[in-house]
């Protein structure tokens, strides 16, 4: 059968469910071991890139609220070039890379170790760098499988996971209601309709979002600018109600996410000021939002809904790829890994 454009993405994000079970499985023996090098750090440090990046600033805010251990995302570029000296400040370290090869993060995991830090590796490729830098019990698989679209997808979902499992490492009976709950809400947010294309008029886009929905605005932001070569900002939903609603124009996009009822009424709010502006609006959350084009995720703790709300951004980055007859496996100039020269050479 000859290749249809976009075909892998539309697979990948299809069998996000079975692959985040796998991942919380995968994790499911290491949550001891997590849960002691949690309770020896004073704080934690995120470090990752592109999509995961993302993660990591889902997992920094899921430790603060739901392990309540202070946590932060870190620059690896900054880590791995830099004078690191003092810069980890007795913290645990979460590397996250999907490949395990990215050159900045490889640097900064590196000077990680140098340092004497306990650190944690995420990633998809069990035979990567990364992965070789710590013990079986300091790394965490996504078990997301080959992912042949460059755009990423299951292994973001199963960074998630990885994430999370770490944050209920201390709560067991949380943990196993993640592990059965969370698939089955991504099920349940694949079988409705999928998310529209955005209309051909719209030239920009804006995603914003508030708590867990602003990981889901960033990459979101990265699938649409991965996909359609497009300028595409991602911001805090209160962020972007200050000086930035001025942004929010005819032939722009307004895409607001939302988790809890706080994201709720800044959606809200997001939505009218950009309306009243002329901009086509959509809206993703737990409830349904007045935006030109929106959608309802199924019910489920806050700290789940980035799991489910970003199934939609994934269709309608694939959507609207393949009206504007872009090929979304494929965007041109991009590699599924990312290699910097550090700085000097």
């Amino acid at each position: 059968m000859p290749y249809q454009p976009g075909s892998a993405m539309a697979a990948e994000i299809r069998e996000q469910p079975t692959r985040v079970r796998a991942a919380f499985d995968g994790a499911r023996t290491q949550l001891p071991a997590l849960a002691a090098l949690l309770g020896d750090a004073r704080s934690v440090v995120f470090l990752g890139r592109g999509s995961s990046r993302s993660a990591s600033s889902f997992g920094a805010l899921a430790l603060q609220r739901i392990a309540g251990v202070p946590a932060r995302l870190g620059s690896p570029a900054e880590l791995g070039w830099g004078p690191s000296e003092g810069a980890l400040d007795g913290s645990l370290v979460v590397a996250v890379s999907q490949s395990g090869e990215s050159t900045e993060m490889v640097a900064a995991a590196e000077a990680v170790l140098r340092a004497g830090r306990a650190m944690i590796v995420v990633t998809n490729t069990a035979d990567s760098t990364m992965a070789g830098l710590v013990p079986p019990e300091r790394l965490l698989l996504c078990h997301a499988g080959l992912e042949q679209a460059v755009p990423a997808t299951k292994s973001f979902t199963t960074s998630l996971a990885c994430l999370l499992s770490i944050a209920l490492s201390t709560d067991s009976s949380g943990f196993e209601r993640a592990v059965v709950g969370i698939p089955s809400a991504m099920e349940e947010m694949l079988a409705l309709d999928p998310a529209p294309p955005l209309p051909p008029e719209v030239g920009g886009l804006i995603l914003v979002g508030e708590g867990y929905a602003s990981a889901v605005a960033e990459e979101g932001a990265i699938k649409f600018r991965e996909v359609l070569k497009m300028l595409v900002a991602s911001l805090e939903a209160s962020d972007f109600l200050h000086g930035s609603i001025t942004s929010a124009q005819p032939a722009v996009g307004v895409v607001t996410i939302a988790a809890d009822g706080i994201g709720t009424g800044l959606a809200t709010k997001v939505l009218v000021e950009a309306q009243s502006r002329g901009a086509t609006t959509f809206g993703i959350g737990p409830e349904p939002l007045s935006a030109d084009h929106a959608g309802v995720v199924p019910a489920m703790p806050a700290a789940w809904v980035p799991f489910a709300a970003i199934v939609w951004l994934q269709q309608m980055a694939l959507a609207t790829g393949l009206g504007r007859g872009l090929d979304p496996d494929r965007p041109p100039g991009l590699s599924k890994i990312t290699r910097i020269g550090a700085v000097g050479d």
